[in-house]
């Protein structure tokens, strides 16, 4: 409440100095009269306070407040592009899609060639399952201005999820060789073909940014990610080693670490590692993710499932939870069929088939995911068979 009344204090105070330098100036934007110079400036500043204001509280999760001020910025500059995306954003967490539709398109209409109303209508679009109207609006922005380079990125992510792969990676040629001298546009290329599971072309992607930008530790982690899949540990070390020198705190390079250690087989050093993550972060959901991975690996089912739930619940797109879901209940299901169908007793071949059918479902839900579809196909292929042959058996007894 008090953080709320020092903004209240703070917006009329700033209010009441600039109307003193112009009385006219504080006139609502619906008044016809011409302004100096001065005067729309000083309105632009108002409506930049009101803004700035708005954003505090859009940041505290009080949007109703939020809403209020970036109203408010606009009846003193109509035409500014940041409040338009901001009242957009805001109708989006009240999960009011149309307004936030009409918002972004009327940010869109003031500059449209600017990318960020562009992204913001395609990120909404992607949310409520829209994908060929996400790839439209940013086609659109395309047309207006070919140099959006973000745009490129969101058209090749659309593609990626239709399973479009030959698609999305001819979007990411066009951007790279576009703009050649853009980090993020590289990165993301990189991202993709870490993916797609592409690691080698990944790590050759990365190489090159990491030389070019040392400070960025994003790239360094990626790069470490791309040589861990290539089982290059000591090379991936010495990435991590790197990072550590200019951050001893970093946790995206502790948790690499861990991986390091689950995939040398020294699970309970790996799980030691991911719980110094937790403590330090008791939100970082691939923490859990992979100490739920590790504990699965000592055969801890249990504690492998609640922290991959909780991963899941702090990510709720984390695909790979239900693989490696599904993977525990499968685990779980060879275990009770046993080696020879025939000499299982009938209680555990039942048991079996049940752990089975939930890994299946759990599979089933990975399915969307074009970098682990494959896989999840897969095992869904082995679950039916031994399902059958499970009935059949059970059938004869």
């Amino acid at each position: 409440m008090f953080k709320k009344l020092n903004l209240m204090i703070t917006a009329a105070a700033t209010v009441f100095f600039t109307c003193w330098l112009s009385l006219t100036a504080c006139a609502p934007t619906q008044t016809v009269a011409r302004y100096s110079d001065e005067q729309i400036q000083a309105r632009r500043d108002t409506a930049q306070m009101f803004y700035s204001i708005g954003a505090q509280y859009y940041g505290q999760g009080n949007y109703d407040d939020a809403l209020v001020n970036f109203r408010r910025a606009l009846e003193y500059d109509s035409l500014a592009y940041e409040p338009y995306i901001a009242i957009g954003n805001v109708y989006r967490k009240q999960r009011d899609a149309s307004n936030a539709e009409a918002y972004y398109r009327r940010a869109i209409r003031i500059a449209p060639k600017q990318a960020k109303a562009y992204e913001a209508l395609g990120d909404l679009y992607l949310e409520m399952g829209k994908d060929n109207d996400a790839l439209a609006i940013y086609q659109e922005g395309l047309t207006q201005d070919s140099t959006l380079a973000d745009l490129y990125n969101g058209i090749a992510e659309i593609y990626v999820r239709k399973g479009l792969m030959a698609q999305a990676d001819s979007v990411y040629q066009i951007a790279r060789n576009r703009f050649p001298d853009d980090a993020g546009i590289q990165r993301l290329w990189a991202e993709f073909l870490f993916k797609v599971g592409r690691y080698r072309e990944a790590a050759e992607a990365l190489k090159p940014l990491v030389a070019r930008y040392p400070d960025i530790p994003v790239l360094r982690t990626k790069l470490a990610d791309a040589l861990i899949e290539l089982k290059n540990y000591k090379e991936a070390l010495a990435q991590l080693d790197t990072i550590f020198m200019r951050d001893p705190n970093n946790l995206m390079a502790k948790l690499r670490q861990g991986v390091i250690l689950a995939r040398q087989g020294q699970f309970r050093q790996a799980i030691a590692r991911f719980d110094e993550v937790i403590a330090r972060d008791s939100t970082f959901a691939l923490a859990y993710l992979y100490k739920g991975e590790a504990l699965s690996e000592q055969g801890n089912y249990s504690a492998s499932d609640a922290n991959l739930r909780k991963a899941l619940t702090l990510d709720p797109n984390l695909t790979q939870v239900y693989i490696d879901l599904g993977d525990n209940r499968r685990k779980q299901a060879d275990a009770n069929r046993g080696t020879a169908i025939t000499q299982t007793p009938t209680a555990k071949l039942k048991a079996a088939k049940a752990l089975y059918e939930e890994a299946r479902s759990l599979y089933q839900r990975a399915l969307n995911d074009p970098a682990l579809a494959s896989y999840a196909r897969a095992q869904i292929e082995y679950i039916e068979k031994n399902i059958t042959l499970i009935n059949n058996e059970l059938f004869v007894r």
